[in-house]
């Protein structure tokens, strides 16, 4: 996988902890990862059904509500991140992957010139490894990833969800072999399809309440959540985080016929949302920023949609990798990725636990963290 590479997806490859505050929650979020293979699809070219990567693979990480004892170890994020090296390996049978978790934590830190590498890797999240389930249906939450992401990117949000009894599947942002995601209309369909395959491997669960599904794509992953969302029955509302359905044409014209090729794609002409819809937008403070056309998603949308701009928020704080670091190397944080992760966990449960927080939330920040546009 090329991306694996790229420092320019960087920041939105892996994300994020949310600040060590005490919450009020009946659960502890429990975590494990369930591996698949896709036959209706191959993956690897030029192959047969003896090579292991003929088929497309699928690693689903999945956060739910969990039971732990005093004996059970919250994971360190090493061993989240950790999982970046050996995917990559795997996904492009080499060892292209050696390494990465480790480059990439140093490149945050010299980023945002705060924390240091072991610090940063030795932090204490709040998944709990393959503690027992709690018995019992919760609603599910479907995560498509950013751009190149991987599944754990917005990791902290899945902890809050899953402590307040949602299950969690988040899908990594993988393209056609060997893996690159591209804004091509075939690479996307392949993060789609991931979810979408996602639900049958869900299917042996006990704990999903398979009527009541919430979709959340970040950045990339927004434009995905939407098709997806399309796709898939019982979706009860969809999230996105600063997602890339709304195209910004002019910044680069290759870009633009990629888009152009998803957009005028039958997936994309058909697509008729009738959930209601919730965009959380960056707010740049810069503003002689050149305004270039941007693709109206509303128009596919038929039912109630809410979009807010978060104030002086970028894009990268729409995942939480720079409050992580923050966090551990005890630098000022600007509280930004809490207020957009309270406005969805508040959204999430309103649309699936038919609660009536959501509206109060966004009174009490509105003209203060949040616009309405």
């Amino acid at each position: 996988m090329k991306y694996l590479l790229c420092a320019v997806s960087l920041f939105l490859i892996v994300s994020c902890i949310t600040q060590k505050k005490e919450v009020a929650s009946v659960y502890k979020a429990g975590f494990k990862t369930m591996h698949a293979v896709d036959k209706s699809r191959m993956y690897k070219p030029n192959t047969d059904t003896t090579d292991y990567l003929h088929y497309r693979p699928i690693d689903v990480d999945i956060w739910y509500p969990a039971s732990s004892s005093a004996t059970d170890s919250a994971l360190l994020f090493r061993n989240i991140s950790g999982l970046f090296d050996k995917r990559a390996n795997y996904y492009t049978a080499s060892t292209a992957g050696n390494g990465l978790s480790q480059q990439i934590a140093e490149l945050f830190c010299t980023g945002f010139k705060c924390s240091d590498t072991a610090t940063l890797l030795n932090y204490r999240t709040h998944s709990f490894e393959n503690v027992p389930a709690i018995q019992h249906k919760f609603p599910l939450v479907i995560y498509l990833s950013a751009f190149n992401g991987m599944s754990y990117e917005n990791f902290s949000l899945f902890e809050e969800l899953a402590t307040k009894g949602f299950v969690v599947v988040s899908i990594s942002s993988i393209g056609r072999f060997p893996g690159d995601m591209t804004m091509m209309k075939e690479d996307l369909a392949e993060q789609v399809n991931d979810a979408i395959v996602s639900l049958d491997i869900l299917k042996q669960e006990s704990n999903i309440d398979f009527t009541k599904i919430g979709v959340v794509g970040y950045s990339w992953g927004g434009l995905a959540a939407a098709v997806a969302a399309s796709k898939i029955p019982n979706v009860a509302c969809l999230v996105s985080l600063d997602g890339s359905e709304f195209h910004h044409y002019g910044e680069a014209k290759e870009e633009d016929n990629d888009f152009d090729g998803i957009k005028n794609s039958s997936d994309f002409k058909n697509m008729h949302l009738a959930m209601p819809y919730l965009r959380l937008e960056s707010s740049p403070s810069d503003s002689n920023h050149k305004k270039d056309t941007i693709y109206n998603f509303l128009e596919k949308l038929s039912a109630n949609n809410q979009v807010f701009k978060i104030d002086s928020a970028q894009h990268e704080d729409f995942g939480c990798m720079s409050l992580l670091v923050r966090i551990s190397g005890n630098c000022k944080d600007n509280n930004r990725f809490n207020t957009i992760s309270k406005i969805t966990v508040a959204f999430l449960e309103a649309h699936l636990k038919n609660t009536n927080g959501f509206s109060q939330i966004v009174r009490e920040e509105m003209n203060k963290t949040i616009h309405k546009k």
